[in-house]
């Protein structure tokens, strides 16, 4: 008989199941689904969609071919335990046709474990030891229930139990059976503010499209008031000016490169200068922020700041319509004028004008720095 040739490792894409009532039910966080996405990131895999199903084989079974049908890479995270509502491995077997079998290996390691626990070893503990056949088996250092690897033709279907303490560690050595390791990659970081998260998005995509650039992810995340842009490349990928086209892109409303909101960099950036404030913008938000700042000292001549807005259609208090802000902010005997429309979407919208603030004054501050 001719030997079947080994199926192709997983590249590229992976989907995550999670399984468990107390998941839908809200009595647990999805933690798993979450740190396992993050770890498919280091091995250079993205996840393209995230199922949480209860503990019911017919929805484990169809989640995990809906999931097959996504990418060539399934994890199926929980419902490994010995209780009757522990139906994952049927679920699994049933969603490729597969029959279970008795893995002794597995078995023997039950036994071991709950012995040396003191813990009386129940019938149940023994469907534990099933697993699909043609299984590879990913043992438990931390619990009795070990994972497994099936291979289907060129996808994977990786098991692994639902404690985080017991399926994170596994996680790596799942990775590792199916061929992947981990990736030297990039990541650029843009914070940008006074852009609608779609204008942001447009912008940095022309720039990727028009570099034509290969493996590489572009991610938008709006944190109000920021809109937030994450590159993730490969560490040998060619960027030609990728990272200046990006730059020249959102040029006027990068705060940061690193995350950090403008309030906070405002912090670091004053050097011990006083703060003169007009503010009828932000309703006292940020004098709030400021007098939490060491007292002023003789750095400098204090910086002017005033700040107002318009409220259209709605106010501070009818969150309707938008608001038109301005801050005009005096440093070293220049005066320069920002401005910035915001949606009221509602109480937020204050925080944010205080973020808009400290934006102004960053902005004024660099514009008299040397270059």
């Amino acid at each position: 008989m001719t030997a079947r040739p080994a199926p192709a490792p997983p590249a590229g894409l992976a989907c995550v199941v999670t399984v468990g009532d107390e998941l839908l039910n809200g009595e647990v966080t999805d933690t798993n689904g979450t740190e396992a996405s993050r770890v498919l990131l280091r091995y250079a895999v993205r996840t393209r969609s995230r199922h949480t199903v209860p503990d019911d084989e017919h929805a484990i079974s169809e989640a995990i071919t809906l999931a097959l049908g996504q990418a060539p890479l399934v994890l199926v995270i929980g419902g490994l335990g010995p209780t009757s509502d522990d139906v994952t491995r049927f679920a699994v077997a049933r969603a490729l046709d597969r029959a279970l079998e008795e893995r002794a290996e597995a078995w023997t390691a039950i036994q071991e474990r709950l012995a040396d626990l003191g813990i009386h070893l129940h019938p149940d503990n023994r469907r534990q030891a099933q697993f699909p056949q043609g299984s590879t088996l990913l043992p438990n250092p931390n619990g009795t229930a070990w994972g497994a690897v099936i291979a289907d033709g060129d996808r994977h279907v990786v098991l692994l139990p639902g404690p985080p303490k017991e399926c994170l560690p596994m996680l790596e050595a799942a990775l590792t059976a199916v061929g992947l390791s981990p990736a030297e990659t990039s990541r650029l970081q843009w914070r940008t503010m006074g852009l609608p998260e779609p204008e942001v998005a447009s912008r940095v995509d022309a720039v990727l499209d028009a570099l034509g650039t290969r493996s590489v992810t572009a991610g938008y995340c709006w944190r109000y008031p920021y809109v937030d842009v994450t590159i993730v490349l490969p560490a040998d990928e060619e960027t030609h000016d990728l990272e200046e086209r990006v730059s020249r892109a959102l040029e006027g409303h990068v705060v940061s490169r690193d995350g950090t909101g403008a309030l906070d960099r405002l912090s670091g950036a004053l050097g011990g200068r006083g703060i003169r404030l007009d503010d009828t913008l932000s309703h006292g938000r940020f004098a709030q922020w400021a007098a939490g700042l060491p007292a002023a000292g003789d750095a400098g001549s204090p910086l002017h700041i005033a700040a107002g807005g318009t409220w259209h259609t709605g106010s501070p208090d009818d969150h309707r319509g938008f608001v038109s802000m301005t801050c005009r902010v005096t440093a070293d005997g220049t005066t320069r004028t920002h401005s910035m429309e915001e949606p009221n979407l509602g109480p937020e919208v204050l925080d944010g004008a205080a973020h808009f603030i400290a934006w102004s004054v960053l902005r004024s501050l660099d514009a008299g720095t040397p270059a």
